[in-house]
């Protein structure tokens, strides 16, 4: 029996095909879950928005009252209530969504900043509206 000689063997040999990325599966799903956090968040901030909302008409209808006042009150009233709306779920949610930001950035290769954000821009609005919600609630 004869040995194939190494030159054979280069010869011989092909160039191995990869039929799907595990990458691409990764940062597909990786996308999808920062979707579905993202939309979660939104519909757990609507509540103080709505109540910030309410606050700034009953403020623009009844000249004695403003935002800062009418939250003070609520949380006199209800501060367990307050305290949960206003600063645990929005501080829960930028944090969920800053994670996932950060997730689909290092998956998706450190990209260009545009594409990134319009990949990622309603997680981007969602840490933005928490933020408001926390700077209205300390004041």
């Amino acid at each position: 029996m004869k040995k194939p000689s190494f030159e054979e063997q280069l010869e011989n040999m092909k160039k191995p095909e990869v039929s799907e990325l595990k990458h691409q599966e990764f940062l597909s799903a990786t996308i999808t879950k920062a979707k579905d956090n993202s939309a979660l968040s939104w519909w757990w901030l609507i509540i103080p928005l709505y109540l910030i909302a309410a606050f700034i008409i009953k403020s623009f209808y009844m000249p004695q009252s403003n935002l800062i006042s009418d939250i003070h009150e609520l949380k006199k009233e209800h501060y367990f209530t307050t305290t949960l709306c206003f600063l645990i779920l929005p501080l829960v949610f930028a944090i969920l969504n800053m994670i996932s930001i950060r997730k689909t950035f290092f998956l998706s290769g450190n990209p260009a900043i545009i594409p990134f954000i319009k990949v990622v821009w309603f997680n981007v609005l969602i840490i933005a509206l928490s933020v408001i919600i926390l700077i209205v609630f300390i004041l």
